[in-house]
This record gives structure tokens, sequence and C-alpha cells, in this order.
């Protein structure tokens, strides 16, 4: 049996792809046993326990580098010490065959454990833009897989496009799903347009469309916003908002909101846009500013070119942003799912069995 170690925290970002993956290969019937390591943040233990799973969580809260603040700084790399001899532990006891990260502050050591220890390692980039670990396991000589056909600043050849593993969907008739959401009022008539900040959910985001869905060509539309706070909906909607807006609560399965959406404005995480990708949902794409690398403007403008999308960056005039909105609802009945789903699993889960010398030729 191969012992597989899956290290995934920070964001569902993160997370979302290494949960897809565990549950493809275990599907599969592949011969396997499988454990997993995240940080200590609430939002990473509520995203594995709505899968229930019960990883072991480093005494992480966050990256020591670039900690504003030296007492900060001096708190991280006091708790990365001692995450990396909890972790050394770990790796003695488990005997594990192989390290897969999936990127996010909690990667640090486990890489730097595995690498001392001779242990294999696999990281996982989700994005188009090499986050620091992924880079320093790059100088490592560790292998790399990526989520797009081009990671900076590293050149074709120096890595492996396998995809972002999705997780499992199947779709469910829209009206049954609108049901499950619970928003309290009838399946609208029109398009829906779907609101996603992401795990963290942007305030950013909801504060642009805030200021949109009143215009009157949007108003024949339905926005659907994805796990705002009740405090944030009454910071920018105070009293009663407009008709067109409705707030759901956050989605861990976000199978029935994705059924009954139309299109998306969405930030530029690569697990949302992989996911719209295999639901055939067009997107207007706003991505972040502040994000390392400026990894969500690359992540745009990859799922640009192979899907149905439009990016629009905020210090644009907010009228691109509803002509945006209104192409790509547009293209809603002419687009095509781009990736099989399985596909991303199987092509990460043949380089790691490589890897580590042990070649799968039956997935199931």
């Amino acid at each position: 049996m191969t012992k597989i170690c899956i290290v995934a925290g920070g964001t569902g970002g993160h997370i979302f792809p290494a949960l897809a993956f565990a549950e493809w290969l275990l599907a599969s019937g592949a011969d396997v046993s499988l454990s997993f390591v995240c940080g200590s943040r609430l939002l990473e233990k509520e995203i594995y326990a709505s899968r229930g799973i019960v990883p072991l969580c480093l005494p992480l809260s966050g990256s020591p580098f670039g900690a504003p603040g030296i007492g900060l700084r001096l708190v991280r790399w006091k708790e990365t010490l001692s995450s990396f001899l909890s972790f050394r532990a770990y790796l003695r006891k488990e005997e594990c065959d192989c390290c897969l990260l999936f990127g996010g502050y909690v990667s640090f050591v486990p890489l730097l454990a595995c690498h001392l220890g001779g242990v294999p390692v696999i990281v996982h980039e989700q994005n188009a833009a090499a986050g620091k670990v992924t880079r320093l396991a790059f100088r490592l000589k560790k292998r790399i897989a990526t989520g797009w056909s081009e990671c900076h600043p590293f050149t074709p050849g120096t890595f492996v496009h396998t995809g972002v593993p999705v997780r499992s969907f199947s779709a469910r008739d829209p009206g049954n799903a609108w049901l499950r959401l619970g928003t309290g009022r009838n399946f609208p008539e029109n398009t829906i347009i779907g609101v996603l900040g992401g795990s963290l959910m942007s305030e950013r985001l909801i504060q642009l469309l805030s200021c949109v869905v009143r215009d009157k060509v949007l108003q024949k539309h339905t926005f659907l916003f994805l796990g705002a706070s009740q405090q944030l909906q009454s910071a920018l909607f105070p009293g009663d908002h407009p008709e067109n807006v409705i707030f759901v609560e956050k989605q861990w399965d976000m199978t029935d909101f994705f059924s009954v959406i139309d299109g998306a404005v969405a930030r530029g995480g690569a697990s949302t846009l992989s996911e719209l990708m295999l639901w055939g949902i067009p997107a207007v794409v706003v991505p972040w500013k502040q994000a390392a690398d400026n990894h969500q403007q690359r992540n745009a403008e990859c799922f640009k070119k192979i899907a149905s999308g439009e990016i629009w960056r905020e210090d644009e005039p907010l009228e691109f942003l509803k002509e945006k909105i209104l192409r790509v609802l547009r293209k809603a009945r002419t687009v095509r799912k781009e990736f099989s789903e399985g596909d991303e699993s199987e092509r990460l889960w043949r380089l790691i069995s490589s890897s580590i010398g042990r070649e799968i030729t039956n997935l199931g």
C-alpha cells in the first residue's frame, strides 16, 4: 500500500483541489492510504470537517515571511520550529511514501522536513504564477505539477501540466437546487448571476457589485451573492436591498449554487475558475489586486484564453463591468465544457506514482 501525505491549508483554493484529488483517488480503487495536514486557522478545520476529515493541524497561523512587525515574525518562526518538529515526528511514525503539497502557508514546513528526511515530494501549484513554496521546491529539484499550461516564472518543460483537480459534481434540477439554497424567495424567471468572492469572501467584490446592480439594464437579472455576512449586507444595502439581489449562506458543497446560476462574477482563484469551466459557466473575472505575484491576474488571463470569460480590473470604469456582465450572459448558451471531470486527478496520480517508482496502470 502506498502512503501519501496531502498537505493543504490557507484557503479553500488550496484545500478543495486537494480534497477533490483525494476523493478521486479513493474512488479509483488505488491501493493507497491517505493522511492530511493543515494549519491552525478555523477556516481550514471547517472545510476538512465538511468532508468528515480530521487532519493533523500544525501549530501554524501564517507564514513567517513578510509578517508585519518583528513581534509577529518571531511568533511565526516559533510556530514554524514547533511545527517542523511535530511534522518530522509524524513522518517517522507514518512512514509516508510521498508528500503531496497543494500550497498555502502550511506547505513550507513539510517541504523542508521531507527534503531533509529524504521523503519524495510533489508540489501542485494551482496558480499560473508560482508561489514562494513552489519556487523553493523548484530550486530543491522537486517535481512541480501545475494547474495551468503556464506557470510564471518557470519555462515550459520544467513542470508538468496536470490541471486543477475539481470536486465531484452532479447537476441538480434548478428548481430543486433553488429550494435547497433556502433563499426564501421564489425561483427567478430571469437569468441568475452568481457572485463568488472566494472562501474568504471578498468584501471589495461585493462593494463593487453593489454599485452596478441597480443599473436599469442589470435590474432585469438576479444577482445571487454567496457567503456575505449580515453585517456587510446591512452596510452596503441599508434598509431593504434591491429586488434583484439575493444573499445565500456560505456553501461548502457548491452543487446547488452552480446548478442555478447562468453566469458569474468571481475573483481569480484557480479552484473557482476551474469549477466554472467544468460547469460551462461564463464569468467576468475580477482579479484581486493584492494577490501574491499577481497570480489572480495570470489565472484570469488563462481562463479567458480557454473558457468563456472576460476580465474586469478594479481601476476600470464600472460601466465596463456592466458591459462585460452582459457579454458573458450572451455567451451562456454557447459555452462548452473544456475539461472532463477526473482527468486532472488522473494525470496528477500518474505523475506521483511514476515519481516514487510505483507506476499504476489500473485506475479503475
